[in-house]
This record gives C-alpha cells, structure tokens and sequence, in this order.
C-alpha cells in the first residue's frame, strides 16, 4: 500500500460507520479480564481508541510493527532511552543532536546512573574507541539543525550489529515520508509529532515506533512515567497526518528553490542543505532521503 493511502486510511476504526475515529472523551473504559495492570482501559495507559488508532496509523506509515504516541517529543525520546538502558548503562550518541536531548544525555542521565560518549557522526572508524562493556544503545539522526547533516547510517547499523547495541534514530526532520529508519534496519524510530507529523502548530506530541517487544517495553515505563498524549491531541495528530505526504512534497520544492536561492547570492557564504550538490552528504542524501524537507540555514 502506497504511504499516501496509508497516512489516510490505515488505523481508522470505522465505529458506528463513521469515516474519521471520534474523540472518546472518557478517562475510563469497562475492561475485560486483564491479564496485567497495562491492560486496564485507561487513559494514562494509551489504550483509548484514539490511542489504538493513531498507534496502528503510525506503525503502518513507519513500517513498524507497533507504535506509541506521547506527550511530546521529548517525553518519546526519553522514555525509550531509559527504558532500553539502566543505571550502570552507556549510550553512544551522535555529536550535533537535538538540544532538548543534549540537556537530558548530559545534565539529567547522569543522576539515573547512565553514562554517555558523543560519537562524530560521519567517522565511524572512531567508534570503537568509545565503546565499553556496557555500552547498551546508539542513537542517531538523520538531519539535524543547524547544519542539516546526519550520521553514517549504514555503518551505525552494522556497527549497532557488531557490538550488539539497540540503535534509535530521531526522524524528526525527514519525516516518514521522505525516510523510513526502520525499513534500513534501525530498531526504535522516534518523533516530535509537533513539527512534520502534525503539520498545524496546534499540539505538542511525541512518537516511538519499533518492534512489538521495544514498543511493549517502551509503553510500559510511559504508562508509569504518566507522559500520555490527550485524546483531543490524538485526534488532531490523526487528522494531521493525513495531509503529511503533500505537505513534505511542497516542503521538498520549498526548501530546494530556496537553497538554490541562497546559493546564488554574494553575500551568503555557505548553504546547508543536503539536496545540493555542495553539502558533503549530498550522495548519500539522494540515496536515501526521497526529500530534504523545508529545513536549511546558510552563512
């Protein structure tokens, strides 16, 4: 199935023969037997309707087996990183990332008893210098701001491979459509919801998709940590994703024309974007991305 079709109709429970999920605005649901205290119908425990449509949307648009939406980016990214790491453990992680993951790697981690090395990227020759014995995880991503460059990922999975390491990579600015992690091999695939995914800056939100084990285990410390999405947010996620694919391809133009753009002026001095032929991944980009998206900066 096309992603087009998938972002639109994948997950949809048609309840009652209607063609959009309604908003189930209820904290509470009448369970069946439970086999576990996660199997409750609750709200904290993402098992709405809402919830279990957006999950099976997100996993179908990914090419995951499950998937988990969250309060936000950051609740997605540091839930799965404590869930696949415990006190004692190491994270390898690539050097130019997101600022908000950056603060919690290096000022909150450490009080968890977790301990971190940041890896250069593209020189993966550099990599086993850093590992331990209890290097657990690998965490990437494939465009990052500013200056719009991602890590090796080939050599990140056979590496991650090699050591035995669970690999995470942070999608945000690709989007879904434009690369699919998991499809490559990565493990865990996260999100913030609130840029690409959603599309309309009216909701903060998160994503993890993976295998059924990973997001099982990854469920189960949110479902303590209390970082579940509302259900009004889920709706607007759900409703947002279905325009994703034409929104990135006009993304894609966008930020192409204006790279260009800037690449023709005086003044500027440098462009960074990995779909022109100046910016060192540019081969690698065309391989892998079928996009840029609408993010670049210059000097």
């Amino acid at each position: 199935m096309d992603i087009q079709t998938r972002l639109v109709h994948a997950g949809e429970e048609r309840i009652n023969g209607a063609v959009v999920t309604p908003i189930f605005q209820s904290s509470t649901f009448v369970s069946p037997k439970e086999e576990e205290y996660h199997d409750i119908r609750y709200l904290r425990l993402n098992n709405t309707p809402n919830h279990r449509a957006l999950h099976a949307k997100l996993a179908a648009v990914c090419g995951g087996e499950d998937a988990l939406v969250a309060g936000s980016g950051m609740a997605a990214i540091t839930t799965a990183l404590m869930t696949v790491l415990n006190s004692g453990d190491h994270l390898l992680i690539q050097d130019c990332l997101y600022g908000g993951t950056h603060s919690f790697v290096t000022q909150d981690a450490p009080g968890l008893g977790l301990s971190y090395d940041f890896i250069a990227g593209n020189a993966p020759e550099t990599w086993a210098a850093k590992l331990r014995p209890e290097t657990r995880a690998v965490d990437g991503v494939p465009l990052t701001h500013p200056l719009m460059v991602g890590a090796h990922f080939e050599a990140v999975l056979a590496f991650a491979r090699e050591h035995g390491l669970v690999s995470l990579i942070d999608n945000t600015f690709a989007s879904p459509c434009n690369f699919r992690p998991l499809e490559i091999g990565f493990d865990i695939e996260l999100h913030s919801a609130t840029k690409y995914l959603n599309g309309h800056s009216d909701l903060v939100a998160g994503v993890v998709v993976g295998s059924a084990a990973h997001v099982k285990a990854i469920k189960h410390k949110l479902n303590h940590l209390g970082g579940s999405l509302d259900v009004h947010a889920c709706f607007l996620l759900q409703r947002g994703l279905k325009t994703l694919s034409l929104r990135m391809r006009q993304h894609d133009e966008n930020g192409l024309r204006l790279a260009h753009f800037l690449a023709e002026q005086e003044q500027v001095v440098r462009v960074n974007y990995p779909r022109l032929e100046s910016h060192p991944q540019y081969e690698r980009a065309q391989r892998l991305f079928a996009g840029a998206g609408g993010v670049l900066s210059f000097e």
